[in-house]
């Protein structure tokens, strides 16, 4: 009888299994953060990549057209009220078309499908602010802007692929956006929209001898999420000043939304769901993380082409 009580395995008492647990817990525990930073590690990356990619784009741009391509292809209805050099009253709709200037890069980024049937040339692409919806009608163009290239995707930006802002069009969503400078909500629309102190503007195109900054030390294009309080209204398509894809640094970054000054519920503040900052394209095509806790004037003379600021960072 003794030898086959000795034969018998011994168990887990409750205390040695709760212990296991609780060490297993513990493992568990600091193998996560490790886990979690490594996928946002892989996730800025590829947004890294995107931001390159745009970069070289408008690089390939001004290499063909010996200028960068304008924020916004076209004019708004200002030139209808106040004197607007390239802008005058009574301009078609083409001429009037808010495409962005993402739009002009897809050759560059060999998406010349899609930018034939945006077909801006024809027709516009948001005229009059949205208020013209006669492009709408073209069923080509309602289902070219639902399209978001990878290349305009962060893969840490959580944002709605589509949205409904402006219903009832349909467009997807962006998560980069050009710079226009430091002249944001609180100021002029008019001096925001076509006399502002960075490189992209509506329809003035830039040249790089205008950028005496210097083009390693001027931002170009940075990310962002919400424009302001409507929900997912970065249109990659459209360019709209404070919203969409044309952001200024006159908030801070990753300002959120309805936060900060705001001009028409928009604070055009850049911003990021990547921790503590958010990437940006320079004007050479480089690609640097600026944290959020960037000093203001510093982040601010980033944004501008020739406001001679010395920038130590």
């Amino acid at each position: 009888m003794s030898n086959n009580r000795a034969s018998l395995s011994r168990g887990f008492t409750l205390v040695e299994l709760l212990v296991a647990i609780s060490i297993i817990g513990v493992l568990v525990g600091l193998l996560l953060p490790a886990i979690q930073s490594a996928r946002e590690a892989a996730r800025r990356e590829g947004c890294t990549n995107n931001l390159k990619q745009l970069g070289l784009a408008i690089q390939t741009y001004e290499s063909n057209h010996r200028k960068f391509p304008p924020g916004r292809v076209g004019c708004d209805d200002t030139g209808d009220q106040i004197a607007i050099t390239g802008c005058p009253p009574g301009l078609s709709a083409e001429q009037k078309t808010a495409a962005s200037g993402f739009v002009v890069l897809l050759p560059q980024l060999e998406m010349q499908a899609l930018y034939d049937r945006l077909a801006i040339e024809v027709g516009g692409l948001w005229n009059r602010n949205v208020d013209d919806l006669h492009w709408y009608a073209d069923q080509s163009k309602c289902l070219a802007i639902k399209e978001q290239p990878t290349f305009h995707h962060c893969p840490s930006d959580t944002s709605a692929l589509l949205s409904d802002v402006y219903a009832p069009v349909l467009a997807a969503t962006g998560s980069y956006a050009f710079v226009q400078g430091t002249l944001g909500p609180g100021k002029p629309p008019e001096q925001v929209k076509y006399d502002n102190d960075g490189p992209f503007l509506y329809v003035t195109a830039r040249k790089p001898s205008q950028v005496t900054d210097g083009l390693s030390q001027t931002i170009f294009i940075g990310e962002v999420i919400l424009a302001d309080t409507w929900e997912s209204s970065n249109t990659w398509t459209y360019a709209l000043s404070n919203a969409d894809c044309l952001r200024t640094t006159s908030n801070r970054l990753n300002t959120t939304p309805g936060d900060g000054y705001v001009y028409d519920r928009q604070n055009g503040a850049f911003g990021s769901q990547h921790p503590e900052g958010a990437l940006f394209t320079f004007g050479d095509g480089h690609v640097e993380f600026v944290s959020e806790t960037i000093e203001k004037e510093i982040y601010r003379s980033l944004s501008t082409i020739s406001g001679g600021e010395l920038v130590e960072r």
